[in-house]
């Protein structure tokens, strides 16, 4: 699968099921998005590289869709000043701009009202948090 990726430089593979009756169902990302001609032409080139001869395989391409999580420091790259939501590992959900990304993290911005430390009333903060990949449940984009 990875060595016919590599005729396609701007995109990347996400997820690659195998299920029980040989069906293999692969979903991929793309920098610029995944079209259909891709999906069409990476079936076809996964399809001569099985030998259905003796297996009989079911392969299914497709696309993350705008709702599926975020799952590789590539797609985080990709999405970086869209508004993602995080689910933490305790259940909370922390929604801000992607802003920086590392190979080992990623930080997001958000403003807040908050009580003034003196006086009366409440003033807006610029806030930020960091997580570093696999500590938290869920990360996707939000559509506004």
């Amino acid at each position: 699968m990875i060595e016919i990726l590599e005729n396609y430089k701007s995109l990347f593979l996400t997820e690659l099921l195998f299920g029980k009756n040989n069906d293999v169902k692969v979903f991929l990302d793309g920098d610029k998005g995944v079209t259909l001609k891709d999906c069409s032409s990476i079936n076809s080139e996964i399809k001569k590289k099985l030998n259905q001869d003796e297996i009989n395989y079911s392969v299914e391409i497709g696309s993350c869709g705008v709702d599926s999580p975020l799952k590789s420091v590539r797609q985080f790259k990709k999405n970086v000043s869209r508004k993602i939501e995080i689910t933490d590992l305790n259940d909370r959900i922390h929604s801000g701009f992607l802003t920086k990304v590392s190979n080992s993290s990623f930080e997001i911005n958000w403003k807040e009202r908050q009580f003034k430390k003196k006086g009366k009333g409440k003033v807006t903060v610029a806030m930020s948090k960091n997580f570093k990949y696999g500590e938290y449940k869920k990360v996707q984009v939000i559509l506004n």
